[in-house]
């Protein structure tokens, strides 16, 4: 961590504690096209994949007679209904103090749409405490890494410098792609086992970056 100037935070399932949520709405998804629901946390956590698009086809929605981009925009509206009913992680303004004071410049990087995302993070008041928040042009959530990668190229910034802080795979295959190191939450979208098996660092809770 000594040569660390960078960290980049993932946002949601790794600052941001929707999981339940994000379930519930997926949920409530498969319910109104009369789909099967998945019937834990387990369940979703089995399923979840990236792209995005291979996460609806695990679910088992019809994308031969339904647009992708119609069910994206159905999630989104359904969060937005709902997002204020998610926290903070109970540690995270904390552990981003903690680096923020000792000189470490902090970034969020998230699949969801920009100013959706801005609003987000200023909705729990924690928006100026990073240097740059950084989502994607649209909402159908594609990847991570071509944001990263022109953010570092803007700044000057190599991978040695960077964290990844992130809850799922993905984010580990971001962290690969922008040769960054990379520590994985084990409370969020990926379970525990498929952070593990990517040979990422994992931990149960990002105050575990202050040890």
């Amino acid at each position: 961590m000594e040569n660390i100037r960078y960290i980049m935070w993932d946002w949601n399932g790794t600052i941001l504690d929707d999981l339940q949520i994000n379930f519930e709405i997926e949920n409530t998804l498969l319910r109104t096209r009369g789909l099967r629901e998945m019937e834990s946390i387990e369940k979703y956590h089995q399923v979840l994949t990236f792209p995005i698009i291979r996460f609806y086809e695990k679910m088992g929605f019809d994308l031969e007679n339904e647009r992708f981009e119609d069910i994206a925009r159905d999630y989104v509206y359904e969060y937005e209904q709902r997002f204020h009913e998610a926290e903070i992680f109970e540690d995270a303004e904390r552990v981003i103090r903690y680096f923020r004071t000792a000189g470490v410049e902090q970034i969020i990087l998230s699949m969801t749409e920009s100013k959706w995302l801005f609003s987000q993070v200023a909705f729990h008041g924690i928006d100026h405490l990073f240097a740059d928040i950084l989502g994607t042009g649209d909402i159908y959530a594609r990847s991570k890494v071509d944001i990263a990668k022109k953010w570092m190229e803007e700044k000057g910034v190599s991978g040695d410098e960077v964290l990844f802080v992130g809850d799922t795979t993905h984010d580990f295959e971001v962290a690969q792609s922008i040769g960054c190191e990379c520590v994985l939450i084990a409370r969020g979208h990926n379970s525990k086992k498929a952070l593990t098996d990517t040979g990422a660092r994992v931990i149960d809770s990002i105050s575990e970056l202050m040890g």
